[in-house]
């Protein structure tokens, strides 16, 4: 285990492109100790009804890799004349770095050891937003700390959602129902190159926190 303390574990597991080691095995033992723990966060109920997908087969990992880059190529298409310099997220500080990490996950992703899809029953389309809060809000706490998890054992993932621009196809290669089942995200799963890594820029507390009003 990589013994972190609470505040370095929480300011530093983040999202990981470049420096997933793409040449170490993951054994299936660890992600089941991570998934465990990553159980251990709140649900609706305590009902427990979301679905983990590991995908760790050497000949499924790539089509799930060309459908995620489908994916993000439907997205980049929606964005027309908002990109490069023109992109809503090019004035923070980083971008261009973030760009770069995106387009090495982009490149690298078929050669992953594993890959998670976490999955809830129920589809969001027409949902009221208190449905759409419970629905989200029963998993995606799990899934965050399925990254606090990976985190301590030297580990590290990224969090994706291109490829929900394809999700249909991407549940017609798992065998997920897609009428009645929603796909959280992508998380590439991978031992990291080091484990030396730092707070990322946020905006500062006063801008963005208001109390009593909004």
């Amino acid at each position: 285990m990589h013994t972190l303390d609470p505040v370095t574990l929480l300011s530093t597991t983040r999202s990981v492109r470049k420096r997933l080691d793409l040449d170490r095995a993951v054994p299936r033992s660890l992600i089941e100790s991570c998934l465990e723990l990553a159980f251990q966060a709140p649900n609706g109920s305590n009902m427990n009804t979301w679905r983990w997908i590991v995908i760790d087969d050497e000949a499924l990992i790539p089509k799930a890799a060309a459908i995620y880059n489908a994916g993000l190529d439907d997205y980049v298409a929606s964005l027309g004349e908002a990109v490069g310099d023109q992109y809503m997220g090019a004035e923070i500080p980083g971008h261009q770095r973030i760009s770069e990490s995106v387009d090495h996950l982009r490149e690298s992703l078929y050669r992953v050891p594993a890959i998670l899809i976490p999955v809830f029953p129920g589809r969001t389309e027409g949902a009221s937003t208190f449905l759409q809060a419970s629905l989200w809000g029963s998993i995606i706490q799990a899934t965050w700390s399925f990254f606090l998890a990976l985190r301590s054992q030297g580990l590290g993932s990224a969090w994706t959602t291109g490829h929900l621009m394809r999700e249909q196809e991407m549940a017609e290669l798992l065998g997920i129902p897609f009428e009645t089942h929603t796909q959280v995200g992508l998380f590439p799963i991978a031992y990291t190159l080091g484990t030396d890594f730092k707070p990322a820029y946020r905006k500062p507390v006063e801008e963005v926190v208001s109390w009593n009003r909004f």
